[in-house]
């Protein structure tokens, strides 16, 4: 079955006149004549009562059809619609992961929801990954864009656009003698175990404890690393230690966990929304585009 009979058929039922019908259709009346024709035979059935004298009505038949093709064109338009709307990059999927501090700054939900406007067409995934994961992911295309702390160097292919630069705080144990200043000098963290996630990996982490402690005047003490920001919260609430953390963090309010500014060490850190360099796909680069918009933290 043709496309074009369907189209053809529903113009004369709404007509009834096949001279008015074929003038709409920009069709001489005999080719149109010949297309309802066509499609009678393809169903075996007559669709339309053709009077010599009377109008041409539609038989039963012809009615149950009509209301059949009226919804299949109506859902071959849409399928056109979108069709064209995704050759454009007004439609698509990205698949979009973000280190667990990255959720805290609004910075990845300012993002998705961008995604999530009427006219933007797109559809997300996310899942939280560590950085080292997701440049691996990256890479090997199974992420779309990535959110994560910046660090100096990036995979072939891979590249970082700056999203927000943040303060970093100190984390310490309510109850705790730094707890109870308003500020935190650096010589007060001396007897202090620093804990980080992933020490060996988060550049910023190591360079930022290293700095605290020459600004104090001691080497510092550094716990075995932990997975991720929440962990060394946990960690800093239990009495295990103290972190710097980005000032979002503020608004994880773990039981027993405080936070306080840095006297004399004033320290950022930086958020960064990671991406393939030469990516093809019309979807995901409206995502990236998003990522170049100015981004402001959102208030603690």
């Amino acid at each position: 079955m043709e496309l074009r009979w369907l189209s053809s058929f529903v113009v004369v039922a709404e007509e009834l006149h096949f001279a008015r019908a074929a003038d709409r259709l920009h069709l001489a009346p005999s080719a149109l004549s010949a297309q309802i024709r066509a499609l009678e035979s393809h169903l075996g059935a007559r669709l339309i009562d053709r009077g010599r004298r009377a109008r041409p009505s539609l038989t039963g038949a012809g009615r149950l059809f009509l209301a059949e093709a009226e919804r299949t064109l109506a859902q071959v338009s849409r399928a056109e619609a979108v069709g064209r709307r995704a050759g454009r990059g007004e439609l698509g999927h990205a698949e979009i992961a973000y280190v667990a501090s990255a959720a805290f700054c609004g910075a990845v939900t300012g993002i998705l929801a961008s995604c999530s406007t009427p006219d933007a067409g797109l559809t997300v995934s996310v899942r939280e990954l560590e950085t080292p994961a997701q440049l691996e992911a990256l890479a090997a295309g199974d992420v779309d864009v990535g959110f994560l702390r910046w660090r100096p160097s990036y995979p072939p292919g891979i590249t970082a656009t700056p999203l927000l630069t943040e303060d970093v705080v100190l984390a310490v144990r309510e109850g705790s003698p730094q707890a109870a200043l308003e500020e935190v000098p650096a010589a007060a963290l001396r007897e202090e175990r620093f804990v980080a996630p992933y020490f060996d990996e988060e550049y910023g982490c190591r360079d930022q404890i290293l700095h605290v402690g020459a600004r104090g005047g001691f080497t510092p003490d550094v716990a075995p690393p932990v997975r991720d920001y929440i962990a060394a919260l946990t960690l800093v609430g239990g009495g295990h230690g103290v972190a710097l953390v980005p000032d979002s963090l503020r608004r994880v309010h773990l039981p027993g966990v405080a936070y306080r500014p840095l006297a004399d060490t004033p320290l950022t850190t930086r958020l960064v929304g990671a991406h393939r360099h030469d990516e093809s796909s019309p979807a995901v680069r409206k995502v990236i585009h998003r990522l170049r918009r100015p981004t402001t933290p959102p208030p603690t």
